[in-house]
């Protein structure tokens, strides 16, 4: 049941990740700008007008909540509440730097469209590959310092877990994806996997983690994995 619990946990915590990033970030600026979000989906947000900033503000938003939980994990004095946070920090980080990495060397993505148009493009993709690669670094300290530590499980098991969960809860929410079930392997798969820092934190530690068996977790991780595939898998039009 401890294993069901981390599921169940990094459901939620995966959950927050994609809200924080599609509706707070790209659609909540869409909204203040003016537009009208039309479709919402794991990967996915159409907004009536196009503008930089709301391409921007997707990954900032994500950047924001990650330092938001990073902040709580420190504090935080319930375990698993501090498993959650470590997890939304990786998730939501990972995520969103590792995106960073991939606009500037594949000329695509949010951060690409953030700065197209500015000249010289080459001078610029290169500025977000460094940045996105030291910054990822950087938040693979952060987690560290903010680590759930423990002894109910090793750490490598937990960050492997964890990790696992994730891609496979984004794979299946993709899969529904109203562009086609494509979008699992395009869209869906490289945003969970982006969080591979969270594996090498995770085999790079000697102790364990905190984490005991709480059914309340398991009911709110399965409850996040409904609403991720089943409602926000197929999107939410408006």
């Amino acid at each position: 049941m401890r294993t069901l619990t981390l599921i169940a946990i990094a459901f939620a915590a995966y959950l927050a990740a994609d809200v924080a990033h599609e509706g707070l970030g790209h659609g909540g600026t869409c909204i203040a700008l003016g537009g009208r979000m039309l479709l919402l989906d794991t990967t996915y947000e159409s907004c009536s007008i196009q503008s930089r900033w709301i391409d921007l503000a997707g990954p900032l938003v994500g950047i924001v909540v990650a330092l938001l939980a990073w902040a709580g994990a420190r504090s935080a004095r319930l375990a698993n509440l501090r498993v959650f946070c470590s997890l939304l920090f990786a998730y939501a980080a990972f995520w969103n730097l590792g995106y960073m990495i991939k606009s500037g060397i594949a000329y695509g993505g949010d951060w690409h469209f953030a700065v197209a148009g500015l000249a010289p493009a080459g001078v610029w993709h290169v500025a977000l590959a460094v940045a996105g690669v030291a910054l990822y670094i950087g938040a693979m300290r952060m987690l560290a310092g903010a680590w759930p530590s423990g002894s109910d499980m090793p750490s490598a098991a937990f960050a492997l877990t964890a990790y696992v969960a994730a891609a496979a809860l984004s794979a299946a929410g993709g899969l529904f994806d109203p562009r086609g079930p494509s979008a699992a392997l395009t869209d869906a798969l490289p945003s969970s996997l982006g969080s591979i820092g969270l594996v090498l934190v995770g085999l790079r530690r000697t102790g364990g983690v905190a984490l005991p068996v709480s059914w309340a977790w398991i009911a709110a991780g399965v409850v996040s994995a409904v609403v991720f595939v089943r409602l926000l898998g197929p999107g939410l039009r408006f």
